[in-house]
């Protein structure tokens, strides 16, 4: 416009009539022109005595403002149709170098207004409610992203109603409240696994889910031999866990997870060998290891056959997911290892050929018996339910001329005691033994266990 380029040459102002000169322009149209600027923030006016001074205005202009606004936002009539947008909500919509003045704002979101959730709050804008929404919209081809849609009733310069809408991406609030109610899921459900094989799935899962990948698979390192067992696997073919079942610590992958970092291939070719997208299909995976005691003891194998990148927020996922499972891995191994422990003590234990039973002591006598072995019930003719009912005493026979107050003095004193005495079977049987007795304690209390040894075996009356 010839007034901007005159008010530009002379940036200290100029009144209506010297402009009305310059431009050869009558002072009534010049004025109305400049009353058009001055409403639309293009120029601004100071009065001189008599005389109105005007110049180019040093405000920035609310549009170019908008431009520099994370969220996307829009002018809208009280109809629906935009009047103005901002540089964000234009790239949301994928048409960034577009006018879109007179297109309808619900059919350019058409794929974020679930149910007609944006109508609905435009048409309560119109009346002169705010309100908002959230959804999801997938930009840019990419993966869905959050949105909360907020409506705000305005009336523009003309005195005409109209709205403001506000596009905020909330998608990484969103992510950050997804992984921490799957965070808490998972550590209820790890705090009652057992075993690896429980423990496993819920964590592949849960990583899948807050990456966004479809494909993965949990190993667990051989404490022994260093090597990666696949435990869990989801979403990857027979063959291919054929071919991966086990990776060796000395294999490109398995140094990779050695390594202790976490590993992300994209944007994999046809021609990419490995577990690449030649063989597998895989358009992009990740090698996540699992630390626990400052080693790696196990990894997450994931990947995608759809999306050629991983982004951080996903990253983030899976390395959060591998922080939380070190130590469940490292319980459940030392929960096996004491079984296994328990196991081969069990059979030592049940396999002697003396009897062996465990007691408390009460009022300075022998107490319930707690424990016995195989050998015990066998010997005696009860079962080990009736055994654990019973006391010493129960079994002993009455009539044999042992001091037993003398034997319990020396046990409790010295902690050790071995003597001879007479058990009685279930069905009466006498039977001569010897007894090596120990006091230690368990869990708290004073218990006895009593190595019992049949003199019958060798000849003892």
């Amino acid at each position: 416009m010839a007034i901007r380029g005159l008010l530009k040459k002379n940036p200290h102002g100029m009144s209506v009539t010297q402009i009305a000169e310059a431009i050869g322009m009558n002072r009534i149209t010049v004025a109305r022109y400049l009353d058009v600027m001055r409403a639309s923030g293009q120029v601004e006016m100071e009065p001189y005595g008599q005389a109105k001074v005007f110049f180019l205005s040093r405000r920035i202009p609310v549009t170019a403002i908008l431009d520099f606004f994370s969220d996307g936002v829009a002018a809208l009539d009280k109809e629906g149709r935009i009047i103005d947008t901002n540089l964000k909500l234009r790239e949301i919509a994928g048409c960034r170098d577009t006018d879109l003045s007179g297109a309808h704002i619900a059919v350019l979101l058409s794929s974020l207004d679930d149910e007609g959730r944006l109508g609905e709050v435009i048409r309560r804008a119109a009346d002169g409610n705010e309100d908002f929404f959230e959804s999801a919209l997938s930009v840019h081809g990419e993966d869905r992203r959050f949105f909360r849609v907020r409506v705000v009733p305005t009336v523009f310069m003309d005195s005409s109603p109209g709205s403001i809408l506000i596009l905020q991406d909330i998608t990484e609030w969103k992510r950050a409240e997804e992984q921490m109610v799957a965070q808490r899921d998972l550590a209820w459900t790890l705090s009652a696994a057992q075993t690896l094989f429980e423990a496993m799935p819920p964590c592949v899962d849960t990583a899948l889910m807050l990456s966004g990948m479809d494909a993965g698979g949990a190993y667990v390192a051989d404490p022994e031999t260093g090597v990666f067992d696949l435990v869990h696997a989801t979403g990857i073919s027979q063959r291919f866990t054929r071919s991966f079942s086990h990776i060796s610590p000395s294999s490109p992958i398995g140094e990779r997870i050695r390594s202790g970092t976490p590993y992300y291939a994209e944007n994999l070719k046809k021609e990419d060998g490995g577990i690449g997208a030649g063989t597998w299909a895989l358009r992009s995976y990740a090698v996540v290891p699992v630390l626990g005691g400052g080693q790696v003891i196990a990894c997450f194998l994931v990947g995608s056959h759809i999306r050629d990148r991983i982004d951080p927020g996903s990253r983030k996922a899976l390395e959060t997911v591998a922080a939380s499972v070190g130590n469940t891995i490292q319980r459940i191994r030392a929960q096996e290892d004491l079984r296994e422990s328990e196991e081969k003590y069990r059979i030592l234990f049940n396999n002697l050929d003396d009897a062996i039973f465990l007691h408390l002591i009460e009022d300075g006598l022998p107490g319930r018996i707690i424990e016995v072995n195989d050998t015990t019930c066998a010997r005696l003719g009860y079962t080990r339910e009736e055994l654990l009912t019973l006391t010493p005493l129960q079994i002993n026979d009455p009539a044999y001329p042992g001091d037993l107050a003398e034997i319990m003095r020396r046990l409790l004193e010295e902690k050790h005691v071995f003597f001879e005495w007479a058990h009685l079977t279930k069905d009466g049987t006498r039977i001569p033994v010897e007894i090596n007795a120990h006091l230690f304690t368990l869990r708290g209390e004073e218990v006895v266990i009593s190595i019992v040894r049949d003199l019958r075996l060798r000849g003892g009356t």
